[in-house]
């Protein structure tokens, strides 16, 4: 089945002229990380597998670059780091044909003075409530542009700007996110909102599981996230045999390949005089730009730690290494393509960029502090600054 689904997918590709910057794998992987997966059983066994439970069809679904009609998806957890009895870590909207989707969401929003907050209203339950101790959360995708980039960075430039003690006394206690990676060893998580996982492929892995309910290698489980409560999912058709797995490796592979190679955003000329008050309220401190191992540096304004930004940012769920109030420094590049896509911040809730730093609190409180005390034109120049990026 799975040399079927490649030598299809080889075929298809033929008919797409690859740029000549552009490799093979980067080509099939593209096609795969657009491909609409299927419900099984379908006449396509090269497209089926997705579910039974899911809350997109394809990764494009969630990642549409710049189009308002991204898929948010719905957080599940608590402060211990477990997600829900029933549901598990994320609701999903979708079943397959005889399976119950776990519910609708609305979503409103509401003033909270200049800023807004969303307010999540769960309808059509379909296993049960939540348990008492469940909090839930609204999650934007992350841009893919430049990812493997940050994929590249040595762990050792990483745990360069670590200060978990905050021995310098500047009141940021950036604190990498030591994970336990699934052959039992300790990694450093860097990928997702909470740094939750170590590489490009952990975090594929993870989407084609949580986000669709197909199997991989690194989780096998062909009914995705569904629990043992949920009979209907976990008995529902399979896209693989009972060997094999629903994405092979060297398809999850092909899929990373595209990530490594996605072009990073351009940035345009920067704003010189931005760029200084940008670094002298204190905003370089966590979105840094970090080297490669021969130098260059990566223009994403991140550190890959994990830093508390107070209890405004706080929805109660502990994710990996991240406290329920602690969040990786999310890229600054590509600041218009978020923009244009709905807003700022893990949930959107930031319309613009002064208002997703009047969000900063905790470790960022004085970098906030400092631009609020900005003069009108230092304030100008650096939002015109980060907005270029």
């Amino acid at each position: 089945m799975v040399r079927n689904r490649l030598t299809l997918l080889a075929i298809l590709i033929v008919s797409v002229p690859a740029l000549a910057t552009e490799t093979l794998d980067f080509e099939i992987g593209k096609s795969l990380f657009n491909r609409n997966w299927v419900s099984a059983p379908a006449s396509t066994k090269a497209d089926d597998g997705l579910g039974p439970l899911s809350d997109a069809s394809s990764c494009a679904a969630c990642h549409a670059g710049e189009r308002r009609d991204e898929i948010m998806v719905i957080r599940l957890g608590n402060a211990e780091g477990n997600g829900d009895p029933v549901y598990g870590h994320q609701l999903q909207r979708r079943g397959s044909p005889g399976v119950a989707p776990e519910a609708n969401v609305e979503i409103a929003w509401h003033a909270a003075g200049a800023l807004r907050t969303a307010s999540i209203h769960l309808t059509d339950l379909g296993y049960g409530n939540l348990a008492a101790t469940t909090r839930y959360a609204l999650r934007r995708p992350l841009r893919i542009a430049g990812i493997g980039l940050l994929a590249r960075i040595p762990e050792a430039e990483i745990l360069t700007r670590a200060d978990p003690n905050d021995a310098d006394g500047d009141g940021v206690s950036g604190r990498p996110a030591w994970i336990i990676g699934n052959d039992g060893k300790r990694v450093l998580g860097r990928f997702g909102w909470r740094a939750s996982e170590p590489t490009l492929r952990a975090q594929t892995e993870r989407a084609f599981f949580q986000d669709m309910g197909l199997s991989t290698t690194g989780n096998a489980e062909s009914w995705g996230e569904c629990t043992e409560v949920q009979p209907a999912c976990r008995s529902a058709p399979q896209g693989a045999s009972h060997e094999e797995t629903e994405i092979s490796d060297s398809m999850r592979d092909l899929v990373v390949a595209f990530l490594n190679e996605a072009p990073a955003p351009r940035v345009g000329s920067p704003n010189a005089r931005g760029e200084k008050v940008f670094g002298a309220a204190g905003c370089a401190a966590c979105h840094a730009t970090p080297r490669l191992t021969e130098g260059r540096k990566v223009l994403a304004y991140t550190d890959l730690l994990l830093h508390d930004l107070g209890p405004g940012l706080n929805d109660g769920i502990k994710e990996g290494a991240a406290e329920p109030g602690e969040w990786r420094t999310p890229p600054l590049w590509g600041m218009a393509a978020s923009l244009r896509a709905g807003g700022l911040l893990h949930d959107v809730r930031a319309r613009n960029v002064e208002e997703a730093i009047e969000w900063h609190d905790g470790e960022a409180a004085k970098a906030r502090a400092k631009m609020r005390a900005l003069s009108d034109a230092d304030k100008a120049a650096l939002l015109a600054f980060v907005n270029g990026l």
